[in-house]
C-alpha cells in the first residue's frame, strides 16, 4: 500500500483529490467584502439582507402582480415565460451534482433545476417594457422544497438574494430575503455565477443527461424540463451570468469612477447613447472620450474597480468518480448518506459536514477579479449602453426623430441633480431623456413599492396556531396566497402571532363573500370566489367539503357579518 501511495504522490494524484477543509461557511460569511467600505457606492448600495427602503426585487414585483407564487414549479416557470413578448419559455437546465448550499439533496433522480429569463419586452404607449435578460435566475431543489432566487433591484442597483421556502404540494410557501453575507460567499461580488464550458455538471453534457435518464427510468421531462439539452443552452446561460455579472461593476463606474463630478456622468451617458446608436462607428479616441478619461482619473478609486468573477471552473462529477482518482477519493473521503446535507439555505452546519470539494472547484474559494478596470478605459460607457433594451433604443430614437445629435443634446437639458452621485437606473434615465425630448415619461411595472407589503427576512418564525384555533382551515386553504404575499392588498392574513392574524382576518369582511360558494357559484361573480378555481387549495377545499359540508360556513363565521353583534 505504501508503494501505491508513493506512486500516487509522484503522479500528483493525491494533491488533485485531497479535501481542503478551509473555513466553515459561517466564518467565510463574516469576512469583509472586497469593496472598500468608504467607497461612495458602498454607502449608496448597502449590503443589508433586506432591500433599501422603497425598493424591491424584480421577482417581488412579478409575484405581486400575479397574486401568488404559482405551484408546481413548471407553472412558476410558465409565469416568467408569459412576460416574454414572443411567448418563449425561459432557459432551463438540470444539475444533479452541483455546488449550491442544497447540493446534498439533489441527485440524478431529482436534479437541481436552473432557470434564467432571456428576453426584453417592448414598450407600450403607457409603459416601459421589462428587461430581465441577465437579471432574473432561479434554482430549485425539489427534495429541499426551496427555490433560490437571484433577481435585480432596479431602484437599489443590486441583486437581491431570496428564498421561496416550504415550496411543496399542500404546503404554505414563504418568500423571504436570504442572509446576504452567506449567499455572497459563493456569489462573490454579489453577482450571478455559472461554470465555464463544457458545463459537464449540466444536462447539456450527454453523460450527465444519460445519468439523469437512467436514474429516473424514463426520458420524460422533469418538472417540465427536458432531461437532455443541446450545449447551446448552458452556453447561453453562461452568457447571461456574464451579462448580469457586469451590472454591479457598471454601478461602481457610474458612482465611484466619477466621484462628485456631474460632468463625468453626463459625458458617460452621452457616449453610451453614441455607442448605442452606432457601435461600429464609435470613436474611443474622440474629444469627449478623452474628457471622460480625464474626469475619471480625478476620482478613480485607489484600488481600482473590480469586475467580479462570475465564472466557476468546469467540474465533471462523473469523470471524478472514474479511474484511480475516483477510487482513491472514495477510499479516503467520507461518503455522504443519501439525502444528507442542508435541507434549507439556513442549515449551514449540515452543509459544512458534507465532504469538501477541491479548492479549485469550490465556489467558496476566494476568486480574483475577472478584470481590474483602469481610469483610461471606457467600460462605464459600454456598461450603461448594455442596460438599455432594444425597445428603449427604438423609443428614444423615435422621440429624437432619428437624430442622434438631438438625442445627445437632450442629455444637456437633464437637470443637474440627476447626475449627482446616486444609483443608476435604466428606467429613470429613459424617462429623463424622454422628458428632455418633449415626450411624456412612461410608467414602469417594477419601481413603485407603495402597494407592496413589507419585505420579510429569512429566519423569522412562522405563526403557531393553537390546537383548536378557528384559523386552521385558513392556514390550509388561504395562507398560501394571503400570508407573506408581496402585494399589500393580498397580504391581509399577515401578523406576528395568532391573535394578530385573527384580527386582520376579522377586519376583512370581503372574506365572507369570497367564501360564499353556495350563493355565487355559477353566476357572473364566481370568479370572486376563493381559493381561485385553478389552484391546488381550491381542489383540496372541495375534497374537504365532501367530508364536512359545513366547513365554509365555519370559515365564514370567523369574519363578523354586517349585522353581527
Amino acid at each position: 500500500m505504501r508503494a501505491v501511495v508513493a506512486a500516487m504522490l509522484a503522479a500528483g494524484l493525491l494533491a488533485a483529490c485531497g479535501d481542503d477543509e478551509g473555513s466553515g461557511i459561517r466564518q467565510l460569511a463574516k469576512q469583509p467584502g472586497a469593496l472598500a467600505h468608504d467607497a461612495p457606492s458602498a454607502a449608496l448600495i448597502p449590503a443589508d439582507d433586506l432591500p433599501p427602503d422603497g425598493t424591491r426585487s424584480l421577482f417581488d414585483h412579478l409575484i405581486a402582480a400575479n397574486g401568488q407564487i404559482p405551484y408546481p414549479f413548471d407553472r412558476l416557470v410558465a409565469l416568467i415565460g408569459k412576460q416574454d413578448p414572443d411567448g418563449a419559455a425561459p432557459l432551463t437546465l438540470l444539475v444533479p451534482q452541483g455546488r449550491s448550499l442544497l447540493k446534498g439533496l439533489a441527485d440524478e433522480a431529482h436534479p437541481r433545476v436552473l432557470v434564467a429569463a432571456d428576453f426584453q419586452a417592448a414598450a407600450t404607449p403607457a409603459s416601459l417594457g421589462l428587461n430581465p435578460r441577465g437579471q432574473l435566475f432561479l434554482g430549485f431543489v425539489e427534495n429541499a422544497s426551496e427555490i433560490e432566487v437571484l433577481s435585480y433591484n432596479e431602484a437599489a442597483g443590486r441583486y437581491e438574494f431570496q428564498l421561496v421556502q416550504n415550496y411543496c404540494a399542500g404546503c404554505i410557501p414563504k418568500l423571504v430575503y436570504a442572509r446576504r453575507a452567506v449567499c455572497t460567499t459563493c456569489h462573490q461580488g454579489a453577482v450571478p455565477i455559472f461554470p465555464q464550458r463544457p458545463w459537464n455538471e449540466t444536462n447539456g453534457a450527454p453523460a450527465t443527461a444519460a445519468a439523469i435518464s437512467a436514474a429516473r427510468g424514463d426520458r420524460q421531462p422533469y418538472l417540465g424540463v427536458p432531461l437532455a439539452n443541446p450545449l447551446g443552452v448552458p452556453e447561453r446561460f453562461d452568457q447571461l451570468t456574464d451579462v448580469g455579472g457586469f451590472i454591479p461593476a457598471t454601478q461602481r463606474l457610474w458612482i465611484d469612477a466619477c466621484g462628485t463630478s456631474a460632468d463625468c456622468r453626463r459625458i458617460m451617458l452621452k457616449l453610451a447613447l453614441r455607442w448605442l446608436d452606432n457601435p461600429a462607428g464609435f470613436d474611443a479616441q474622440s474629444a469627449e472620450a478623452q474628457q471622460l478619461r480625464a474626469l475619471q482619473a480625478a476620482s478613480w478609486p485607489a484600488g481600482g474597480i473590480a469586475v467580479a468573477e462570475s465564472d466557476l471552473a468546469n467540474r465533471d462529477p462523473i469523470e471524478e468518480a472514474r479511474g484511480i482518482k475516483g477510487w482513491w477519493r472514495r477510499l479516503t473521503t467520507r461518503q455522504p448518506k443519501p439525502g444528507e446535507g442542508a435541507r434549507t439555505n439556513e442549515d449551514l452546519d449540515a452543509f459544512d459536514r458534507l465532504p469538501k470539494l477541491q479548492a479549485a472547484f469550490d465556489p467558496l474559494s476566494p476568486r480574483p477579479p475577472k478584470r481590474l478596470l483602469a481610469a483610461a478605459e471606457l467600460d462605464g460607457v459600454y456598461g450603461l449602453a448594455a442596460l438599455f433594451s432594444d425597445a428603449d433604443r427604438q423609443l428614444l430614437e423615435a422621440a429624437a426623430g432619428s437624430d442622434a445629435a438631438r438625442l445627445e443634446a437632450a442629455v444637456d437639458r437633464i437637470d443637474e441633480h440627476f447626475f449627482a452621485p446616486a444609483v443608476y437606473s435604466r428606467v429613470k434615465t429613459v424617462n429623463a431623456l424622454l422628458a428632455a425630448l418633449g415626450s411624456a415619461p412612461l410608467n414602469y411595472c417594477c419601481l413603485d413599492t407603495s402597494e407592496l407589503s413589507p419585505p420579510v427576512a429569512s429566519g423569522e418564525p412562522p405563526v403557531v396556531l393553537a390546537a383548536n384555533s378557528p384559523l386552521h382551515p385558513y392556514e390550509q386553504y388561504c395562507f398560501a396566497c394571503h400570508r407573506g404575499n408581496p402585494s399589500k392588498k393580498l397580504n391581509f392574513m399577515s401578523g406576528a402571532d395568532e391573535a394578530a392574524v385573527l384580527a386582520n382576518i376579522k377586519a376583512k369582511d370581503a372574506i365572507r363573500e369570497a367564501l360564499d360558494w353556495q350563493r355565487y357559484q355559477g353566476t357572473d361573480r364566481a370568479n370572486k370566489l376563493m381559493p381561485p378555481a385553478d389552484s391546488l387549495q381550491h381542489e383540496r377545499l372541495q375534497a374537504a367539503l365532501a367530508q364536512n359540508p359545513k366547513l365554509l360556513d365555519e370559515m365564514r363565521a370567523v369574519v363578523p357579518g354586517m349585522f353581527d353583534f
